[in-house]
């Protein structure tokens, strides 16, 4: 005879509309799960990775979630500061205008008053002079902000993960003589 699980979690958790809900995670950290009504864990994801992505931008002076992939700043970090959402999609739109000014040879123009503007090099220089440190801390804040988003948008889209326990031991089968899981 085969064991009967008796730890199996019942999970009667409706997740309404996947893609909706990983939609709504993305553009703001935890909605997707107030969507989902799981009210606690959204505001929970909505508090933590808005407080660590504010904070990074305090301690940078708003000046590390910018887009650039040219030479010599590739901005790598901005791939885990994008999963973030709505606050890395200035910075994409920041980047198109200001390489799109650059590739015709206008003067650079960025909007928004330059906020979430790739730098020229004079000013990623003087970034870094008047950070010093905390430049570099204000970039892991976001990151690590954008890269917990990234989980909670995961969870929104394919709900919590159950774990049923151990696998049960092999016995014998008493009729039979095998072994059965």
């Amino acid at each position: 005879m085969a064991i009967e699980d008796e730890d199996e979690f019942d999970l009667d958790l409706d997740l309404k509309n996947q893609g909706i809900a990983a939609l709504l995670a993305w553009l703001v950290p935890g909605v997707g799960h107030l969507y989902q009504g799981r009210t606690s864990k959204g505001i929970a994801i909505f508090i933590s990775i808005s407080l660590l992505f504010i904070t990074g931008l305090q301690m940078s002076g708003g000046k590390v979630v910018y887009c650039s992939f040219k030479q010599p700043d590739i901005r790598w970090q901005f791939i885990g500061q994008f999963f973030v959402g709505s606050a890395a999609i200035p910075a994409v739109i920041q980047n198109r205008v200001v390489r799109g000014q650059e590739a015709t040879g206008e003067a650079r123009r960025p909007l928004f008053g330059g906020k979430f503007s790739p730098p020229d090099n004079r000013e990623r220089i003087e970034w870094h002079a008047d950070y010093h440190a905390y430049f570099q801390m204000g970039t892991l804040y976001t990151l690590v902000a954008g890269l917990l988003n990234m989980f909670a948008i995961f969870d929104a889209a394919c709900g919590p993960m159950a774990y049923g326990g151990e696998l049960p031991l092999k016995e014998k089968d008493e009729t039979e003589g095998e072994e059965v899981w």
